[in-house]
């Protein structure tokens, strides 16, 4: 609460519903959607078929909520008052938060026995990669949502958490498509990381549809693993167990994936993707340290805090500094000083991430959503439901997540 009595979450959306960003409902011009739930400022992001486009609107749902900080920050709190906001992964709690991610899956997979098979062992293994590393209970940890996962599967979301979660609200056609609710990954600053997170997960999804995972590696304890490799910061001290009793790497397991992946890899985009998963897994083997932190953003924060503790040296600069590396705001952000420094790696361009601000993605219906915004009187508006005011209401149903265009449109 500000020192007027306000809730800062609160304020910012009405300002948001009051700008020109807004479009109908909870949903903005560039087709996200921006809501309270459970007592913070909630960022849905857009619709995306692809890694890049998801790193433009995560970074444009960023900024976003960063205008409406300097906004409240100038005229509704006292002088000298600081708003900070940060894109964490945790609470003080133990409540778990991260980074919500969303996968438009075949509903012909069987779930959650598939999942459990070929997936799992990716999301526990793609921590030495994609964890934003925090400080917990004393312990700097390479992903905080994975330090707090306690089970292979569970339908909670902030508590007890698991490895897969059950929720299953498709918001789309529930006959095609499942929508894989993860929670298991960690809220990033840095883009390498986001990109990697979100390409190998997506294209070991494709795998699991076409059927090419039959012979993935078995792993004996999953959550077991996960938790002695997440406090584990040196790679040959990793261990996943196998059934059958044998021992490996994580990075192992990582590399099983990456052969599979390969013949899939089409674009050029892709292609960076995917070299860049294979140097990462390289430079993690051979402990190039320096050089991963640009991509790796829990080695990256470890650094920055180690930094910043030989430079200060007081008892609690280590947690602060681990926190301002989450600040969404450029000025204050200790991720945002090192990527200006030249100190991280950059996927996108500021330029296309200001063009994600207001406009949504072209191939996806989140484009299609913000047509009927423009041209209709909306009643109602959800990821796959439209209700306009067009001479009496009149509902618009959206079961296609890709479809960008309404016959009822045209002309």
């Amino acid at each position: 609460m500000g020192a007027q009595g306000f809730d800062p979450h609160v304020l910012a959306l009405d300002l948001l519903r009051q700008s020109d960003l807004h479009l109908a409902g909870e949903f903005i011009t560039n087709g996200s959607r921006c809501y309270f739930d459970v007592g913070h400022f909630e960022v849905s992001t857009a619709e995306t078929t692809n890694y890049y486009d998801l790193i433009l609107w995560e970074k444009a749902g960023e900024k976003i909520l960063d205008w409406l900080r300097k906004v409240m920050e100038e005229k509704y709190v006292g002088e000298g008052t600081k708003i900070h906001a940060f894109k964490n992964n945790t609470s003080p709690d133990g409540t778990s938060y991260g980074s919500h991610e969303n996968y438009c899956v075949s509903r012909s997979m069987p779930f959650p026995a598939q999942y459990v098979r070929e997936l799992v062992p990716h999301f526990t293994t793609r921590i030495i990669y994609t964890g934003a590393g925090d400080l917990i209970d004393g312990n700097y940890v390479l992903s905080p949502c994975a330090y707090l996962t306690s089970t292979v599967v569970s339908g909670e979301t902030m508590h007890d958490t698991g490895v897969l979660n059950t929720r299953d609200e498709p918001h789309a056609d529930s006959r095609k498509w499942r929508r894989l609710h993860v929670i298991v990954g960690d809220a990033l600053m840095n883009e390498t990381a986001i990109m990697l997170r979100h390409f190998t997960t997506q294209a070991i999804l494709t795998l699991m549809e076409i059927g090419k995972l039959g012979d993935v590696p078995k792993l004996a304890k999953p959550v077991d693993d996960m938790w002695h490799n997440v406090e584990t910061r040196n790679p040959e001290k990793w261990e996943i167990h196998l059934d059958g009793g044998d021992v490996v790497s994580p990075i192992d397991v990582q590399r099983y994936y990456l052969a599979k992946v390969e013949p899939l890899v089409e674009t050029e985009r892709e292609r960076f993707a995917f070299k860049t998963w294979e140097q990462v897994l390289d430079g993690l083997e051979k402990r190039k340290s320096k050089d991963l932190a640009r991509k790796i953003e829990w080695l990256d924060r470890y650094y920055a805090i180690q930094e910043a503790k030989e430079e200060k040296g007081a008892a609690d600069v280590e947690m602060m500094a681990c926190k301002q590396y989450s600040e969404i705001g450029a000025e204050r952000s200790l991720f945002y000083r090192r990527q200006r420094a030249g100190l991280v790696d950059r996927v996108v361009t500021d330029e296309e991430i200001m063009h994600a601000i207001r406009e949504p993605p072209k191939d996806t219906r989140a484009f299609l959503r913000r047509k009927l915004g423009d041209r209709f009187n909306i009643d109602k508006i959800d990821w796959s439901l439209v209700v306009v005011d067009d001479d009496g209401r009149r509902r618009i149903d959206l079961p296609d997540p890709y479809a960008t265009e309404l016959e009822t449109l045209h002309g």
